[in-house]
């Protein structure tokens, strides 16, 4: 079976006054839980990853208040801009598809760990 991938934003969101608007969201926290059940064992990853947004250029005829914003909309700028700080030059940033791979290498390991812990012979 394949890896399944689910992303989602932590709860706690960090907010400040920019301007006129209040509670403007400027960090989140994104998660990705990934699994691949495989027979009666599920292979488990998790990643949390920081990301701040940039609220610099904020349009009032379109802003969202906090109290109407869903988790899918906060994900997808969380995403977009986790993507494109990792997208720039000299950039040390992973993007989501990476992050992604990344849990995907791990659940392989677990599936087939490449070393072992074993008992010495006189133990």
């Amino acid at each position: 079976m394949a890896v399944t991938h689910t992303w989602s934003i932590d709860s706690r969101l960090k907010t400040k006054t920019e301007g006129d608007l209040s509670n403007v969201v400027f960090s989140c926290l994104i998660r990705l839980m990934s699994e691949e059940v495989v027979g009666e064992t599920t292979y488990k990853a998790s990643t949390a990853i920081p990301v701040g947004l940039d609220t610099s250029d904020l349009d009032p005829s379109s802003f969202t208040a906090f109290s109407d914003l869903t988790e899918a909309q906060v994900l997808n700028w969380a995403k977009a801009k986790n993507d494109e700080d990792a997208n720039l030059e000299d950039s040390q940033g992973v993007t989501c598809a990476e992050w992604e791979a990344a849990n995907e290498r791990n659940i392989a390991k677990q599936k087939n760990p490449p070393t072992q812990t074993q008992a010495a012979p006189w133990a």
